[in-house]
């Protein structure tokens, strides 16, 4: 198969919604050509197929279709192949359950985590109780974690992937705190991740696409 049969992802290194994209299309074992970009030099080619000029981005040349939502990426590869059953089919009631928590993620705790961010980074003295805030959902699934390994049971799900990323982040807001925060079981549950050579795989560095015009094939087996 030719290149240009591959789907095309844009990504960014180290957007925590292109490193989700990244993560599923990995754990589906779909092959994708991997254009690594920059915001502040977007692609012409990647602002053609999605003008909102955000990754991740999902292109596929055969068929004129794009993809520029991550969750939308991630249940289209899930979709397509998921070998370690991480849509729990079959499980509506878990399936409707991670539904929610990753809503729950999305649309609460991510503006939340951006707010901490943001007064972490200009020193805001408010960094605390923006911190405190946050600390609501990363204690929900503390309590989740002390039941089970992942998030939805012993083995991972969709929601383990979708929130890494984001939990990553919130990790390293401020590293002395968390490591010394009441949260042993989600320091764990990071620690298994990171430790996975899939996680390697899916945040190995790739030189700017535009620099290279190199095609880089992202797969499970590469």
């Amino acid at each position: 198969m030719s290149d240009i049969n591959y789907p095309i992802l844009y990504s960014l290194q180290r957007c925590p919604y292109a490193i989700r994209a990244r993560l599923s299309l990995l754990l589906a074992n779909q092959t994708v050509l991997l254009r690594n970009v920059k915001l502040q030099n977007k692609p012409a080619e990647m602002l053609a197929v999605s003008p909102k000029g955000t990754v991740p981005v999902l292109y596929f040349p055969q068929e004129d279709k794009v993809i520029d939502q991550s969750l939308a990426i991630m249940y289209w590869a899930l979709t397509t192949n998921d070998p370690n059953n991480l849509l729990r089919t079959g499980e509506p009631k878990t399936s409707n359950e991670m539904r929610q928590l990753i809503e729950q993620h999305d649309n609460v705790f991510i503006p939340q985590l951006e707010q901490y961010r943001a007064t972490a980074r200009y020193h805001d003295k408010k960094e605390a109780d923006a911190r405190q805030i946050c600390e609501g959902f990363v204690a929900a699934l503390e309590d989740k974690l002390t039941h089970s390994a992942f998030l939805m049971g012993n083995t991972p799900s969709l929601a383990d992937y979708a929130l890494l990323p984001f939990m990553r982040q919130f990790s390293k807001v401020d590293r002395k705190w968390f490591q010394l925060a009441p949260y042993p079981k989600f320091r764990q549950w990071l620690t298994n991740h990171y430790n996975n050579p899939l996680y390697a795989k899916a945040m190995r560095p790739y030189p700017e696409w535009l620099v290279e015009r190199q095609n880089v094939i992202l797969s499970f087996e590469s």
